[in-house]
C-alpha cells in the first residue's frame, strides 16, 4: 500500500511538472505523451502476443514517433486537420501492407516464426493476421493518445482551429486538464461510490469489482466536478471570455462530461477484458504497485477520443 501511495504521489507530480512546463515548451508535454503512447503501445503489443494475436512490436513502439513526424510535417505545409488524419491513417495502412508484403517475401523466417509458435495456417494468412494485428496496436492506444498532441498545440495551429487564437494558451490548457482530470475523477468516484453502496455488478465476467452504483457514481461525480470548475474558471476574465466566444456553455459540459466518463469507464472495461484473455494480472510492473503504464492511463484512452472530437465542434 506504501508503494502504491508512494508511486501515486511521484506519477501526480509528475502531471503537474508537464502541466507547467507548457508556459515555456509546449515540447516537454509532446513528449511525455509520446513516451506513454510508446510504453502502452508495447504493454498492448504483450498483451496481444500472450493471446496469440502476434505483431510487430517494433513497429508498435515506433509508431508514436512516425505519427509525431507526420503531424509536424503536415502542419509545416498547413494541411487542414481532416489531411492530417487522413495521412496519418494512411501512413498505417501502408505500413501495414509493408509489414505483410515482408512477412510473404522473408518466407523462410515467417515459417520459422510459425513452427516456434505452434501457428498451423497458411503463411499468407498468418502474415495478414501479424500485419494486422500490428495495425490495431497503432490504432489503440497510440492513435488515440496522441491526439493530445495535437490539442497540445490547438492555438498554435490557428490556421487549422480558427477559433482557437488569441487565448495564450488558457484554451489548450483547459483541453488537456479535462482530458487527464476526468479519468482521475471518474476513477476514483467509481471506486469510492462502488465500495459505499455496493449493489449489482457491472460486468462481474470482466471486471467483478465494478458495479452499477460505482459506474453511476463516476458520472454524477464527474458531471459535478467539472460544472464547478467551470464556474470557478468562469469568475476569471480571461477564461470567461474564452467561453463566451467558443459559445462553451455550462451545459455542453455537463453533455462532455457524460460521454467523456462512460468512455473512461468503457476504457477500463476494454482494457480490463484484454488482461483477463491474456490471463495476466497487470498490463506490465513498471509501476511499482500500480502495474503498467497501460493499467494507469487504460480510462485516458478512449476519453482522448472523445474530448478530441467534441472540442473540434468549437475551435473548427
Amino acid at each position: 500500500m506504501k508503494q502504491r501511495f508512494l508511486t501515486g504521489i511521484a506519477m501526480i507530480a509528475l502531471l503537474v511538472l508537464v502541466f507547467f512546463s507548457r508556459s515555456l515548451t509546449l515540447y516537454v508535454f509532446d513528449v511525455f505523451i509520446g513516451l506513454l503512447a510508446i510504453l502502452a503501445g508495447l504493454e498492448f503489443s504483450r498483451l496481444l502476443t500472450k493471446m496469440g494475436y502476434y505483431n510487430f512490436n517494433i513497429i508498435i513502439g515506433i509508431f508514436p514517433t512516425l505519427f509525431y513526424l507526420a503531424f509536424m510535417l503536415s502542419t509545416y505545409f498547413k494541411l487542414p486537420i481532416y489531411l492530417v488524419l487522413v495521412i496519418i491513417v494512411a501512413l498505417i495502412l501502408l505500413l501495414n501492407l509493408w509489414l505483410f508484403l515482408f512477412c510473404v517475401i522473408f518466407k523462410k523466417k515467417t515459417l520459422n516464426e510459425m513452427n516456434i509458435r505452434g501457428v498451423r495456417t497458411s503463411l499468407t494468412t498468418y502474415s495478414f493476421q501479424k500485419s494486422t494485428q500490428t495495425m490495431f496496436g497503432m490504432f489503440y492506444p497510440t492513435f488515440m493518445l496522441m491526439l493530445l498532441v495535437i490539442l497540445n498545440r490547438c492555438e498554435e495551429l490557428s490556421y487549422i482551429f480558427t477559433k482557437a487564437s488569441g487565448f495564450n494558451g488558457i484554451l489548450s490548457f483547459f483541453i488537456l486538464l479535462l482530458a487527464f482530470l476526468i479519468p482521475i475523477i471518474t476513477d476514483t468516484f467509481a471506486y469510492l461510490t462502488g465500495s459505499l453502496f455496493r449493489g449489482k455488478k457491472l460486468c462481474p465476467n470482466i471486471s467483478p469489482n465494478k458495479t452499477i452504483s460505482g459506474a453511476i457514481g463516476g458520472v454524477v461525480w464527474t458531471i459535478i466536478s467539472v460544472v464547478v470548475l467551470y464556474a470557478i474558471l468562469n469568475t476569471i476574465g480571461a477564461y470567461h471570455q474564452m467561453f463566451q466566444t467558443l459559445n462553451l456553455s455550462v451545459w455542453s459540459l455537463i453533455i462532455l462530461s457524460v460521454l467523456a466518463s462512460v468512455s473512461c469507464q468503457l476504457g477500463d472495461i476494454f482494457e480490463s477484458a484484454l488482461k483477463r484473455k491474456a490471463n495476466v494480472k497487470d498490463s506490465g510492473n513498471l509501476l511499482p504497485g500500480h502495474g503498467g503504464i497501460l493499467d494507469r492511463i487504460d480510462s485516458h484512452i478512449f476519453n482522448s477520443v472523445i474530448i478530441f472530437v467534441f472540442f473540434l465542434i468549437f475551435i473548427l
